[in-house]
């Protein structure tokens, strides 16, 4: 449904195999315009809708195509359903609202993740991969009855850095902002903060957790 390189092919993957092995893995991801409209004509349906702050959001509910791995996808048109790449416009740059975007994909998986986003499957772990999902980790420190969380390295050099002023987009306490939380170097730093707060960090493979 959308692929920007090794992070696609490990999140296609991974599951598949998991699932032969009778795990119940579903995936996550944001409703970029290509993938909901390969969800929508593969027969995908709405399960669920919220107000998330100013947003409206949809959660459609899908299959890796090929396999027998349920898909969801959040579609809030104002941050995801845009031309480009994922993290860049046409012309290449980096949208400027993707603390933003990539924090409310965050709050939607930690939802999920509590039984709060109106769905009647939680999961025992939740699997984040690389900084679009660093904060997903923070948002459910909060809670005691959370599931175990789990973060994927898969390219350090790219790590969600953002100026300070985005923290308050986030919702998170000023607390949090420390350099032994999700502050780098006086900003704001997504991977990091999947790094600190997720119960174990794994990289994609013995060669890059020693690099």
């Amino acid at each position: 449904l959308m692929k920007t390189g090794g992070l696609a092919d490990v999140s296609a993957s991974l599951p598949e195999a998991l699932c032969r092995l009778e795990y119940d893995v579903q995936i996550l991801l944001p409703g970029y315009p290509d993938a909901l409209k390969a969800a929508r004509k593969a027969g995908s349906r709405r399960k669920a809708r919220f107000q998330l702050g100013q947003y409206n959001v949809s959660l459609w509910q899908t299959r890796l195509p090929g396999t027998a791995v349920t898909l969801w996808l959040v579609d809030c048109p104002p941050l995801f359903d845009r031309p480009g790449n994922p993290y860049k416009n046409e012309e290449g740059k980096d949208w400027w609202d993707n603390a933003h975007r990539f924090e409310l994909f965050g709050k939607v998986g930690a939802m999920i993740a509590m039984g709060e986003a109106g769905l009647s499957w939680r999961p025992d772990l939740v699997h984040c991969n690389d900084w679009q999902t660093g904060l997903i980790p923070v948002f459910l420190e909060a809670y005691h009855d959370r599931p175990g969380t789990v973060f994927t390295i898969h390219n350090l050099a790219y790590q969600g850095i953002f100026p300070p002023d985005e923290l308050a987009l986030t919702g998170l306490d000023a607390s949090y902002f420390t350099p032994s939380g999700i502050e780098y170097y006086g900003k704001l730093n997504f991977l990091k903060a999947g790094i600190v707060y997720a119960d174990h960090v794994s990289t994609v493979s013995p060669a890059y957790a020693d690099e």
